[in-house]
C-alpha cells in the first residue's frame, strides 16, 4: 500500500530545509592531489585545538656519598646515565669521600653533624648500625610494605646484613665473604698441589713452607707462601672454625680469651711470627698491603673477599689463580667465614625520599645489577641471586666463583653489627698489631683487648 503525504506538509518541509541550508557551512569535499585555493564562497574549515604539551616533570637532585676507586666511580656514573633515560628529571650527585677514615665513616658523619646529610649513602657493616642508633639512617619497612616490595630476590644473607634490631635500614649493594685465593703459577712451579675441599690448617702450613722461597739463604725470602693480614674479616673465621668466638651474640662480652680463641689466633698470626711464611712488618717496604703481596707474585697464597677478583683478571703481569675453601679447622673439621653487607641507606632528613626510594630500587635491581657487572666486572657477590649465580659472574676471570656462594652456607656476620663497633674494632686492631710486630703474645694481646672493649661493649646499643 502506497503512503500518502499532503501537498501542503510537503511544502513546509521545503522551505524548512532551504533556510537549513542557507545557515550550515558547505560540505568538505576530498582534497585533490594539488588542492586549490579556498574560494570566497567556501567557509575555511575549522582547526581542531591543539592539546597542550604534557608538562616535564620537576627536576629532582639526589646527593649520595660513596667511597670508591675511579673504575668504580665511572660505572657508577654509567649505571646512574641508564637509569636517567627513563628518568631524564633526575640528577644524581655522587660525593666520592676520599681520605675519610674507613669506608668514609669520618667525613660522613661530620657531615651529618653539621646538617649537610646526603640522600643516600653507601654504608657496610659496622657502620649503619651506629648511624641507625642515632637516628640518623631512616628505617625502610613502610616503603617495602607499602608497595609489597620483593626481597625474595636477594640473598637471605643480604637481608640480614640490612637489617638492625628488627628493621631494614637500606636495599643490599653487595656482599662479602672471604675465601682463599692461590697462584697457580707458583704453586706448579714449586710443584705443591692445589688447595682441596679436603685441606686443613696443617695442610695450609705444610703447603705456605713450600712455597716460601730463600733462594740465596740469608734468611730474607724472596717469596712467601701465604699472607698474613691483620683483620677482623680474616682471623675471625679461623676463631669460628676450631668452634671459638669473638664477641657474645648480644655484643656485650668479649670472648676472646676462651681457649679455642686462643688456639686459633695463635695458628694464624703463627704462620708469620714462627712458621715465617708470610712477610713480616718492613719487608715489603713499596707494596702497602696484602693484595699487593699476592699481584706482585711475592706470596702465594691469602685471604681476600671476592671483590679481589678484578684486580687479578686485570694485572699488568698476568698469571694463573683461583680460588678454594678456607681450610677446616683440625680438631672440629669445619671452617668459617665472615659475610659483609655494604648497603645503600637513606637519610631521614631527604627532602626528596620517594625520588631516592626509587633510584636505591632500580641499581639494587636484576637488571641494575646486570649491568653493573658487565661495567666493573664480577666484584662482591651481587645481592640478587640470579646475577651471582649467572655464568658471567660464577667464572669471572676463569674463576671457580661456585665455590664463593657456597661458603655462604658457613659465613657470619662479623662481629662488628652493632652500634660503637667502630671503638672496638680500633683497639683490637692495635693489640694484634703488635702480636704482628713480635712485641705480645696471643694470650697477652687477648687480655688487654678484653679489659679495653669491656666498658665500650656495656654502653652498646
Amino acid at each position: 500500500m502506497k503512503t500518502f503525504r499532503s501537498p501542503m506538509w510537503l511544502g513546509l518541509v521545503l522551505v524548512a530545509s532551504l533556510l537549513l541550508s542557507a545557515c550550515a557551512p558547505a560540505a568538505p569535499t576530498p582534497a585533490p592531489a594539488a588542492p586549490a585555493a579556498p574560494t570566497a564562497t567556501t567557509a575555511p574549515a575549522k582547526e581542531a585545538p591543539t592539546a597542550e604539551p604534557p608538562k616535564e616533570a620537576a627536576k629532582v637532585k639526589i646527593r649520595a656519598t660513596v667511597w670508591l676507586g675511579d673504575a668504580e666511580l665511572d660505572a657508577l656514573g654509567k649505571l646512574t646515565e641508564a637509569y636517567q633515560k627513563t628518568h631524564p628529571n633526575i640528577e644524581v650527585e655522587w660525593i666520592n669521600i676520599v681520605g675519610g677514615g674507613n669506608y668514609g665513616r669520618d667525613k660522613l658523619q661530620t657531615m651529618i653533624a653539621g646538617g649537610d646529610a646526603p640522600d643516600l649513602m653507601m654504608l657496610n657493616t659496622g657502620q649503619f648500625e651506629q648511624l641507625a642508633t642515632r637516628g640518623a639512617l631512616k628505617p625502610l619497612n613502610d616503603f617495602i610494605d607499602a608497595e609489597k616490595f620483593d626481597l625474595s630476590i636477594y640473598w637471605p644473607q643480604a637481608i640480614e646484613g640490612i637489617t638492625y634490631q628488627g628493621k631494614m635500614y637500606g636495599l643490599p649493594r653487595d656482599m662479602s665473604n672471604v675465601i682463599l685465593y692461590y697462584n697457580k703459577d707458583l704453586f706448579d712451579k714449586a710443584g705443591v698441589a692445589y688447595p682441596t675441599d679436603a685441606w686443613t690448617w696443617d695442610d695450609l702450613a705444610v703447603a705456605a713452607k713450600k712455597l716460601t722461597v730463600d733462594a740465596n739463604n740469608d734468611g730474607k725470602p724472596e717469596q712467601w707462601g701465604f699472607a698474613v693480614n691483620n683483620i677482623v674479616w680474616v682471623w675471625a673465621g679461623f676463631v669460628w672454625g676450631n668452634g671459638g668466638d669473638v664477641l657474645s651474640a648480644d655484643r656485650k662480652t668479649c670472648l676472646l680469651e676462651d681457649p679455642k680463641t686462643i688456639e686459633a689466633l695463635n695458628f694464624y698470626y703463627g704462620l708469620l711470627t714462627k712458621e715465617h711464611v708470610s712477610p713480616p712488618p718492613g719487608a715489603l717496604p713499596e707494596q702497602g698491603w696484602a693484595g699487593d703481596w699476592m699481584t706482585t707474585q711475592s706470596v702465594a697464597m691469602g685471604l681476600f673477599g671476592p671483590w679481589w677478583r678484578p684486580s687479578l683478571v686485570t694485572m699488568e703481569k698476568p698469571f694463573k689463580w683461583d680460588v678454594a675453601y678456607p681450610p677446616k679447622a683440625p680438631t672440629t673439621g669445619k671452617r668459617g667465614s665472615v659475610v659483609y653487607t655494604d648497603m645503600w641507606g637513606m637519610s631521614p632528613s631527604s627532602k626528596v625520599p620517594n625520588e631516592t626510594w626509587d633510584f636505591m630500587k632500580y641499581i639494587t635491581s636484576e637488571e641494575g645489577q646486570k649491568l653493573w657487572t658487565e661495567l666493573i666486572g664480577a666484584r662482591s657477590i651481587s645481592p640478587v641471586k640470579v646475577v651471582a649465580q649467572s655464568d658471567a659472574w660464577l667464572h669471572y676471570g676463569g674463576s671457580t666463583g661456585e665455590i664463593i656462594l657456597d661458603s655462604l652456607s658457613f659465613s657470619q656476620v662479623p662481629p662488628v653489627n652493632f652500634g660503637n663497633a667502630n671503638e672496638v674494632e680500633t683497639i683490637w686492631d692495635q693489640e694484634l698489631g703488635l702480636v704482628v710486630a713480635g712485641q705480645e703474645t696471643v694470650e697477652e694481646a687477648v687480655r688487654k683487648i678484653c679489659q679495653q672493649i669491656a666498658p665500650v661493649l656495656a654502653e652498646s646499643k
